[in-house]
C-alpha cells in the first residue's frame, strides 16, 4: 500500500512503489499505466499549486493522458513529447521542493530510458523505476519527510549504533549492575508503499 502524504493547500500525494505499480499494470493487462500517469501528474500539478508556481500549478494531467494514449496512434510525437515534459515536470518539482540539484531527476535520461526502452522493453522497465524514484523524492519533500528513501538510511543507523557498541569496553558483570544491551531505533517505515 502507498503511503500517502498531504502538503499545503490541500494537495496530497503517495509515495509509491515501482513493484507494485508494475504488477497493477501486469494484472490489468495495461489499463493502470494511463491511471498511474493522469495520478503522477495530478500530484506534481497540486505541488505547484501549494508552492504557488503558475507553470506547474496549471499544467493538466488529462492532457498528459490524452498525448500519451492517443499520441500513440500518431508517430509517438505526441506521446514522447508528453514523457519528456512530465520529466520535465518533476524537476521543476524538485527544484521548488529544495532538493539539491545533484539528486534531481534528469528529464533527458528519463526520456531515452522511455524511447528507445519502448522497443528495447528492458530499459522501459529502468524509465518507470527512474521517475517513479524522482516522483517519491518530491512527494516525500512536499510532505515535510526525508526527500531520500531512508531505508537504506535506517540500516546504517542500525549498523553505526553495532558498532560503536562493538568498540565500547565492557565491563565486567557484576551483581549490582545488569549487563548492557543494545538498543536500536525502531523501524519508523514499512517496506512496502
Amino acid at each position: 500500500m502507498a503511503q500517502e502524504v498531504e502538503f499545503g493547500k490541500g494537495g496530497e500525494g503517495k509515495i509509491r512503489s515501482f513493484w507494485v505499480g508494475l504488477g497493477l499494470v501486469v494484472v490489468t493487462l495495461g489499463i493502470y499505466a494511463p491511471c498511474w500517469y493522469y495520478f503522477v501528474n495530478n500530484e506534481l500539478k497540486d505541488v505547484g499549486i501549494a508552492k504557488d508556481d503558475q507553470n506547474l500549478g496549471q499544467s493538466s494531467p488529462a492532457w498528459s493522458v490524452t498525448a500519451l494514449v492517443f499520441g500513440s496512434f500518431t508517430f509517438y510525437i505526441a506521446a514522447l513529447l508528453s514523457v519528456y515534459n512530465y520529466g520535465q515536470r518533476i524537476k521543476r518539482a524538485q527544484r521548488l521542493v529544495a532538493i539539491p540539484k545533484q539528486d534531481q531527476i534528469d528529464p533527458t535520461v528519463a526520456f531515452l530510458l522511455y524511447f528507445p526502452g519502448a522497443l528495447l522493453i528492458i530499459p522501459l522497465f529502468f524509465h518507470f523505476s527512474y521517475v517513479t524514484k524522482h516522483q517519491n523524492r518530491v512527494m516525500r519533500a512536499a510532505g515535510g519527510l526525508p526527500y531520500k528513501d531512508d531505508a537504506g538510511a535506517l540500516g546504517a543507523r542500525a549498523t553505526v549504533a553495532v558498532s560503536e557498541a562493538e568498540t565500547q569496553p565492557l565491563a565486567a558483570p557484576s551483581v549490582e549492575s545488569p549487563p548492557r544491551r543494545l538498543r536500536l531505533p525502531p523501524a519508523s517505515c514499512s517496506l512496502i508503499t
